[in-house]
């Protein structure tokens, strides 16, 4: 069993020539910050994620971070934010833990006006860093549409091994297989 509690509220900041970036674990405190994030991203995340991850209400918002934190709480699955200062830059997630076999997903999303500085990357690192050396996982798994070529991009930087196609995987749609492992 992987004990999700025990894992770090903060990780270390991210360093960049616009000053740190904190990567924080999700919570109520990220309210404000998290539905301006979606409201700013909904028309570049939804499409690859869905509404829930990306909420543009309060009351959505409120509902996606008890349900992701209930996720902590079941260790199902952990979410940290990227914060600069009371900004939200994106938000990077570890979920669908296979206790058994060590595995897990990773999944993220950078708001539509971050993209392009190296943060998906930068903040997947973390996750990795993270999942290997203190969740002791084995195998990290990307599921990315075809499509989705700023996503495809993240993943080959991070070094992932494309290993296939798998049929009607997300929301009803293909998507491609990635892998990260130690």
């Amino acid at each position: 069993m992987i004990d999700l509690s025990i894992l770090p509220a903060r990780l270390p900041p991210l360093r960049t020539e616009q000053g740190p970036i904190n990567i924080e674990r999700i919570g109520m405190k990220h309210t404000e910050s998290l539905c301006e994030a979606g409201q700013v991203s909904a028309q570049h995340v939804k499409p690859w994620l869905g509404a829930s991850l990306c909420p543009v209400t309060v009351a959505a918002t409120k509902q996606c971070i008890q349900a992701l934190d209930s996720s902590r709480h079941q260790n199902y699955g952990i979410t940290y934010l990227m914060m600069k200062e009371d900004r939200c830059l994106g938000m990077g997630v570890i979920n669908y833990l296979h206790p058994l076999h060590l595995t897990a997903n990773l999944g993220y999303w950078i708001r539509s006006d971050a993209c392009g500085q190296g943060l998906a990357v930068a903040l997947c690192q973390s996750l990795i860093k993270l999942a290997f050396s203190q969740m002791n996982l084995h195998r990290l798994e990307c599921l990315i549409e075809p499509g989705n070529k700023a996503s495809l991009r993240v993943v080959e930087k991070l070094g992932a091994e494309k290993e296939g196609l798998c049929r009607k995987r997300i929301f009803g749609r293909d998507a491609l297989l990635y892998s990260i492992t130690v």
